[in-house]
């Protein structure tokens, strides 16, 4: 079974207080996902010095797609855990906007990786 890595490109917003956004991140936003491990990076060098990014690691390409059976698609489990989470989901999803305009949602733009053994 392959390991999954997805990159999801962010861009936050200017001014954001990088303190704030990485304890939202790592304290309300990531935890919501497990047993996928969620994690913000920020580019030390290259192309996207100083932006950042959302890494995704999930144990297999199984794990993956049985809640993600197709790109930007979530299972019919999935979705009614959002509809039952409703109120979490919107207020996590508005604190978001507060840091970045970028979606994390069911249309974000990102690559999954798969490893390679």
């Amino acid at each position: 079974m392959a390991r999954v890595f997805g990159i999801h490109e962010i861009d936050v917003n200017p001014g954001i207080n990088e303190v704030d956004f990485k304890k939202f991140f790592v304290n309300e936003l990531a935890p919501i996902y497990e047993p996928w491990k969620f994690m913000l990076l920020k580019g030390d060098r290259g192309q996207r010095t100083g932006k950042y990014a959302v890494l995704i690691e999930i144990e297999s390409v199984e794990e993956r797609d049985l809640h993600s059976p197709a790109p930007n698609t979530f299972s019919e489990e999935d979705q009614r855990w959002e509809a039952e989470h409703k109120d979490l989901v919107e207020a996590l999803m508005k604190k978001w906007a507060k840091f970045s305009t970028t979606d994390i949602g069911m249309h974000a733009e990102y690559t999954d990786y798969i490893v390679l053994e």
